[in-house]
């Protein structure tokens, strides 16, 4: 499993390069997202994406770090139809939300900076949310723009350190996602997800801490969501008999 890098000309949000950026819909929707079978997810969100997909736990270099499963093959997102939309009834991740705008830190420097993505179509100088008023200063569309992407950042640095204390813990595992389709096999891998029985075994003081922090909470949604394998190969069945 991996996670689709949707970004393809990424370039820093300039004041007077951008001055007249205006933001819309893309005619595609989110067919960029169309080829991933995983995203990106932060701990906060499991309350809700736990209700639709399974959330588990993946490797990113020495760390670890939380994605919703979206799909049981390769280069394949069962949320999305035909024409670009995700499912209206399902929860929509804010790493999809974001898109084509992303807090990235700028090279010699910790500084985060917004950032776009130029080959995004809904990009134009007539239509849609401007980034700049007539002189140059942040509209209230930007400014919530940057809310919302530097929350999202500080959310996925509480998933890391969620999943590094579970590391710690020693509550991750390895599993698989297996589905049988007709005659084929389909085995996803390369997760992990929390032990119950080590779970079970805590010693009292630990669950507190985990309590206290709501980390406990996300835990126990992250083991629901394992639940949704299922409803996965029910939309796939569908897609392919339809």
């Amino acid at each position: 499993m991996k996670t689709l890098l949707m970004y393809d000309k990424l370039v820093p949000v300039n004041r007077e390069q951008h001055r007249q950026l205006r933001v819309k819909a893309s005619d595609k929707k989110l067919n960029f997202a169309r080829e991933t079978n995983s995203v990106l997810l932060a701990a906060t969100e499991l309350p809700l994406a736990a209700l639709d997909f399974p959330c588990v736990f993946v490797a990113s270099g020495d760390q670890h770090t939380l994605v919703s499963v979206v799909g049981l093959r390769d280069k394949e997102n069962l949320l999305i139809d035909d024409h670009g939309a995700w499912d209206t009834h399902c929860y929509v991740p804010a790493f999809i939300r974001r898109y084509p705008f992303v807090l990235a830190e700028q090279p010699g420097s910790t500084q985060l900076t917004v950032c776009v993505d130029e080959a995004f179509d809904g990009l134009n100088a007539t239509d849609g949310e401007a980034l700049f008023d007539a002189e140059g200063k942040d509209t209230a569309y930007l400014q919530q723009l940057q809310k919302f992407l530097l929350d999202f950042h500080n959310d996925m640095q509480r998933t890391t350190a969620f999943a590094k204390r579970l590391v710690e813990l020693e509550l991750l595992v390895d599993r698989n996602i297996d589905f049988k389709l007709a005659e084929q096999h389909i085995t996803l891998n390369g997760f992990k997800v929390v032990d119950e029985d080590k779970l079970h075994k805590l010693p009292p003081d630990t669950v507190q801490e985990l309590f206290n922090n709501g980390a406990l909470g996300w835990i126990h949604a992250h083991l629901l969501s394992l639940n949704n394998v299922n409803k996965l190969g029910a939309r796939l069945i569908r897609k392919l008999t339809n």
